[in-house]
């Protein structure tokens, strides 16, 4: 007889393959795109369409509420509104960030596909950063924010190349400016702390954890940018 503990430990395994399925996708995805110079908006929006997919049939099929309130948490959070000041903040106020050339629909000052592709992120790293905390503790932690740091960049350096967005005018490695490398450790960070209130929280919760998330992506990105670019000569 399946005990609940094994039928629980079955559905962790499958969200982790199908949280890692997603991430290799978009790498695998974003470094194709690379060839393709007819690259814009759609691609961004495809590309996290087919994301949800993954991760909402997951959800749906398999029941998995804690999946469920993770999406919620990055799609009603941190991907709906409460990370729309960020990107209005960056382009407006840093004037480092540029979404012009990918053309398309904007919702404020970011791309219409925007609060899906923050969704994802909000759902890998809170995911995967909470299994490395459960199980590593304040290493798991690190663990998570250094991944952060290295993994978005990967994707900051690629936007360019496939006409997503640019940076200008910053303190830059190559495509990617500085602040975004820090603040991106310290949003990874945050993601995990907040997935935690999730394992076994409730919608509200999930909404409220949520504009928490995109609470700290301003905080983040700002402190971030204040270090790199105004503090240190």
């Amino acid at each position: 007889m399946t005990t609940d503990a094994e039928i629980e430990a079955v559905l962790e395994h499958g969200r982790l393959r199908v949280v890692i399925a997603t991430i290799v996708i978009n790498v695998v995805a974003v470094s194709l795109l690379t060839f393709a110079p007819w690259s814009d908006w759609r691609t961004g929006a495809a590309l996290n369409i087919v994301d949800n997919c993954l991760l909402v049939g997951f959800a749906v099929v398999r029941r998995d509420a804690l999946l469920a309130r993770l999406l919620l948490f990055g799609l009603v959070g941190v991907g709906g509104f409460a990370e729309l000041p960020a990107d209005a903040w960056l382009v407006d106020y840093t004037h480092t960030l540029d979404y012009s050339i990918g053309g398309g629909p904007m919702i404020w000052r970011s791309p219409v596909w925007m609060p899906l592709a923050w969704e994802v992120v909000a759902v890998q790293f809170g995911y995967i950063g909470l299994r490395l905390w459960e199980r590593f503790g304040k290493l798991g932690l690190l663990t998570i924010g250094l991944l952060g740091a290295i993994n978005i960049p990967f994707y900051e350096e690629m936007a360019r190349r496939i006409h997503w967005w640019q940076y200008t005018g910053c303190r830059m490695i190559s495509l990617t400016p500085w602040y975004i490398i820090l603040g991106e450790f310290g949003i990874a960070l945050a993601f995990a702390l907040l997935a935690r209130t999730l394992r076994h929280g409730s919608v509200r919760m999930a909404v409220v954890a949520g504009v928490a998330g995109g609470i700290s992506i301003f905080a983040c990105y700002a402190v971030a940018f204040f270090i790199t670019d105004r503090l240190i000569p």
